[in-house]
């Protein structure tokens, strides 16, 4: 028997010696593809109140299916420290998320950044509708997880990014899509949320649901209706989750089987079931009230909407004034937001001046390589580029899919807590005192005057950091954009959902909040409330 109250014992101490916190703000985004498939990214801010804090419990996803967390998940505290996240199953729909290598955090702030993928139309938080007049439409409705833990939480905001671009010519989005009544929200969603309309970075449509000092457990439901034509859902049959009774037909079973069972059997079963329930109710207190909500779709309602745009006020990541000074040129060249056609334009263009490869056809775009990516010493990205055109001297969209993530993946660790002006600033910087002590004054004369010195010296500078040629001479016939536009890929239709994704924690942009315009809420009053499709709360910092 000694070894169960060694095992209670232990447990209890472990719980009992876990540090706690308050959460300060969540902001949650959700990438949806045409087919309802999304990237989720959560940031959830908390502040240790006591002990050392590792970690906390996320569930209430409802019927989202999780199959795991991507490796880019993180943690940050206010001292500039970075963690890893480890991140396991616990039970149920329950996630346990801590720091990574046993890390603890005993005062401050934790900031945590964690990212899945699942498929809200499978999860039945998307469905193809119609209206009434026979507009064919597709309704959003959904909530990210409620949290407890929060008496005092700054904010919540939900971002959905929709698989249509932003409209052109428009100032201000809303003034488009609320006044051509292309978008309808559910009269309930104006009165709890400010509400805006902005451009994702890669500049698909955003909706952004705002709600300034939530309470404990705050529900964040929406439900919003969009043109059908954005999407290409299959329909599911709607099933419902019946208990089968004949997979717990336990009642009765120790009355009726194990009276034969041998006492130390009992005897084992009792401190174990007592372990059991000791430990359930110290994670319950710290897990909170597990918030059952109700399953399934509202009755759709057509009200024409009369709602205004909000004020967001949202958090930011970078450091004032910190400079990341690890950047590759190239990597240089996407921050300072040189179009990635022009990028690869100039790496095809230096190549072949330095006689790693030959076009011999330029529309559409065909190169003969020399060699092989290891006998140059090429850079990860390079060597990349080269061996998408060793194999068949072309260029897929895939192939250039996993370029560009990669670069932005390769940034987003670099500098995701940088001051991004002051980085930008720093690269030109370096870029004018190369072409000061590099390029002959009369040529930087001459190219300033025709006007085409800044948008080639990001080339020049690329040319010779990355030793291509250890006689490089500076030549401004060189043109580094003249393949740009017979890449025969569609290039606007490359998809990087991490791009955006990290748009909204500031790893390289945060000027999408620029958008923002104050205004009045929503004079819109409805009765309209109704629990929001996940079934539990998360927190229970530990």
């Amino acid at each position: 028997m000694r070894i169960f109250f060694s095992l209670l014992f232990l447990v209890l101490f472990n719980l009992a010696y876990a540090g706690s916190g308050v959460i300060n703000f969540v902001e949650t985004t959700v990438d949806i593809s045409e087919t309802g498939e999304a990237s989720v990214a959560y940031i959830v801010q908390y502040r240790v109140t006591s002990g050392e804090m590792h970690g906390f419990y996320f569930s209430g996803n409802g019927n989202l299916n999780i199959s795991g967390f991507s490796d880019e998940s993180y943690a940050t505290d206010d001292f500039g420290n970075r963690y890893g996240l480890n991140i396991s199953y616990f039970n149920s729909d329950t996630w346990d998320i801590i720091l990574a290598d046993g890390k603890g955090v005993a005062n401050g702030n934790i900031t945590f950044v964690f990212y899945f993928n699942t498929n809200f139309a499978e999860a039945g938080y998307m469905e193809n509708t119609v209206t009434e007049q026979g507009d064919s439409l597709v309704v959003f409705n959904w909530s990210p997880v409620e949290w407890d833990e929060a008496p005092n939480m700054d904010h919540y905001t939900l971002k959905v990014i929709l698989p249509t671009q932003a409209k052109e010519g428009y100032k201000v989005l809303r003034d488009y899509y609320m006044g051509e009544n292309i978008i309808q929200t559910e009269p309930f969603v104006n009165e709890k949320f400010l509400v805006d309309y902005q451009k994702s970075k890669s500049g698909k449509l955003m909706l952004v649901f705002h709600k300034n000092k939530p309470e404990n457990n705050f529900n964040m439901r929406t439900q919003f209706y969009m043109p059908a034509t954005w999407f290409n859902l299959v329909d599911v049959a709607t099933t419902t989750n019946i208990t089968n009774t004949d997979d717990y037909d336990d009642k009765g079973y120790y009355e009726k089987g194990q009276q034969q069972e041998s006492a130390n059997k009992k005897s084992l079963i009792f401190w174990v079931l007592a372990i059991g329930g000791i430990f359930f109710f110290v994670v319950s207190s710290k897990h909170k009230s597990m918030v059952k909500a109700k399953e399934g779709m509202d009755e759709v309602s057509w009200d024409n909407l009369d709602w205004s745009p909000p004020k967001l006020t949202l958090s930011h990541y970078h450091i004032e004034g910190k400079v990341c000074e690890e950047l590759t040129p190239l990597e240089a060249a996407f921050y300072l937001e040189v179009p990635f056609k022009s990028i690869l334009s100039g790496m095809i263009t230096a190549m072949e001046k330095a006689k790693f490869l030959k076009v011999i056809r330029e529309s559409p775009l065909k190169a003969e390589t020399y060699g092989t990516a290891e006998m140059y010493g090429f850079g990860e990205y390079e060597k990349q580029l080269f061996n998408s055109l060793a194999d068949d001297g072309e260029f897929s969209q895939e192939e250039l899919q996993d370029l560009m993530n990669l670069i932005v993946k390769n940034i987003q660790k670099k500098a995701w807590d940088c001051d991004i002006e002051a980085t930008k600033a720093y690269y030109l910087k370096k870029m004018d005192e190369w072409a000061v002590e590099h390029i002959p004054e009369e040529e930087r004369q001459e190219t300033q005057r025709q006007g085409s010195f800044r948008d080639n010296l990001w080339y020049h500078w690329y040319f010779m950091r990355n030793n291509y040629n250890d006689n490089y001479r500076y030549n401004r016939e060189d043109n580094p954009h003249k393949y740009e536009y017979n890449i025969p890929v569609d290039i606007d239709h490359l998809t990087a959902p991490s791009l955006d994704i990290m748009e909204n924690i500031n790893v390289c942009h945060d000027a999408c909040h620029s958008a923002c315009h104050s205004a009045c809420h929503s004079a819109c009053h409805s009765a309209c409330h109704s629990a929001c499709h996940s079934a539990c709360v998360s927190g229970g910092s530990h």
